[in-house]
């Protein structure tokens, strides 16, 4: 007989998803459709289709994390959680073939290079309805400079893993979004040195 792996487990999920829903519940208000990027271990989107069962949540990842996403998705048995979708935002032309009333995605940004951030706006943009939210959560450096020394950290650790990766800098960012048609509205401060930026989608 053989034994079910541990469904993943991501202590920064455990600590970040409270924080996390508290702005979502401020920001999404209506019953809204949820594409989530990157959904990691499935963890938030489990807690948060929980706790805001007004949301439909799509969560998507690389093919090697869809198991562990639906792991979590079947212990939860979650009505308003869809099953998890393949999404490499190395392929910035993936198409779902549905829009989405706001896009989520979490830790992320940081740990890929500026090609895969392209990818996720991309696709974000590809998917998302005009009027509705992206919602970005992690750290970001602002006017060119970490924002605590537990960041600075942080980025050694990144860039040593992969040279290409690294916290961004909001302001690049934001002009980067805004190329896909993303106008920068609201910022959310959050514990750890963290943000959750909202942009919303214009008709561009």
């Amino acid at each position: 007989m053989t034994e079910t792996p541990e469904k993943p487990f991501a202590p920064a999920c455990e600590r970040n998803q409270e924080p996390i829903r508290e702005v979502l519940a401020e920001v999404l208000t209506q019953p809204a459709k949820v594409l989530e990027l990157g959904s990691g271990t499935g963890q938030h989107a489990v807690y948060m289709a929980r706790h805001l069962p007004h949301l439909e949540w799509q969560p998507t990842d690389i093919a090697e994390n869809l198991d562990g996403i639906r792991q979590w998705r079947r212990e939860a048995k979650l009505r308003n959680v869809r099953d998890p979708l393949e999404v490499d935002a190395l392929d910035a032309g993936v198409r779902l073939g549905e829009t989405f009333d706001a896009v989520f995605t979490a830790n992320t940004v940081h740990f890929v290079s500026w090609r895969i951030v392209n990818g996720l706006l991309a696709i974000s943009a590809a998917h998302l309805r005009q009027g509705g939210d992206l919602l970005i959560y992690g750290p970001f450096n602002e006017d060119g400079g970490y924002t605590s020394e537990g960041n600075a950290e942080l980025d050694a650790w990144l860039q040593e893993r992969d040279p290409s990766s690294g916290i961004k800098d909001r302001a690049v960012f934001n002009a980067l979004a805004a190329d896909y048609g993303f106008e920068a509205v609201e910022r959310f401060r959050m514990p750890a040195n963290n943000q959750l930026l909202r942009f919303v989608r214009g008709s561009a």
